[in-house]
């Protein structure tokens, strides 16, 4: 499957216009694409919008001024779902976006966090193992150093759990050079490819790492982290 490769749009252009979701030479962009508003609790709001040129994510702020954050160009509208951004999550005060940087296999996508009063991008929270998708459990955890924009070799010796709501992070120390001795057994490139699932239990998130390629269904070799989320409250 070919590949292509996502641009996130960081500068914002403001336009004074609505929301257009037509383009009447190909009309099955009409099926792909989905114009409906996604509305937040603080009268913000977030759609697509698109004509036979390109597909934009805008964001609608609650004083109902527009900014464009994402958009895919001539070509690429029929990607628009699989390839950039992706609404992921509210929470009190942000949104979380997940952005699809390829097409197709085998790359996982990382996770930006905007405003969600302003539109303004807060942080970019790389590759994620694991993001609530309960807005009164505002948790986000991730492998440390584990992202697109890293310019050196990355050691992967730790979590970040990402307490949105207040912007406080805290690391969890993971036995040192255990994730790239895991990559190096299972020939994985990124150790988010690792992680099975997370299980989630109440106020608890289970994650379950493999440390080698399971030889059979019985077997298999991995390592079991509990998280108490209250503990990450204050």
């Amino acid at each position: 499957m070919k590949k292509l490769v996502a641009t996130v749009i960081f500068s914002w252009v403001t336009f004074a216009f609505g929301q257009n979701c037509r383009c009447d030479t190909d009309t099955l962009l009409s099926e792909i694409i989905s114009c409906d508003t996604i509305k937040f609790d603080n009268k913000a709001a977030l759609y697509w919008s698109f004509n036979c040129d390109s597909s934009w994510l805008t964001f609608k702020s609650p004083t109902n001024k527009e900014e464009i954050i994402f958009s895919l160009g001539e070509g690429l509208q029929n990607m628009t779902g699989r390839l950039g951004y992706i609404y992921a999550q509210e929470y009190k005060k942000a949104f979380l976006i997940q952005n699809n940087v390829i097409s197709g296999c085998c790359s996982p996508p990382d996770f930006y966090l905007y405003d969600k009063k302003t539109g303004e991008l807060k942080a970019n929270l790389g590759r994620v193992v694991f993001y609530s998708e309960n807005k009164r459990k505002p948790f986000v955890i991730a492998v440390t150093n584990s992202n697109y924009d890293t310019t050196t070799v990355a050691s992967y010796n730790s979590l970040t759990i990402y307490n949105i709501d207040n912007g406080k992070r805290y690391i969890l120390q993971l036995p040192k050079r255990q994730i790239e001795r895991a990559l190096d057994a299972t020939e994985r490139i990124y150790p988010e490819y690792l992680f099975d699932e997370p299980i989630i239990k109440g106020d608890t998130v289970i994650l379950k790492y493999y440390l080698k390629t399971p030889k059979n269904q019985a077997d298999k070799p991995v390592k079991t982290i509990t998280l108490d989320l209250k503990k990450y409250s204050s």
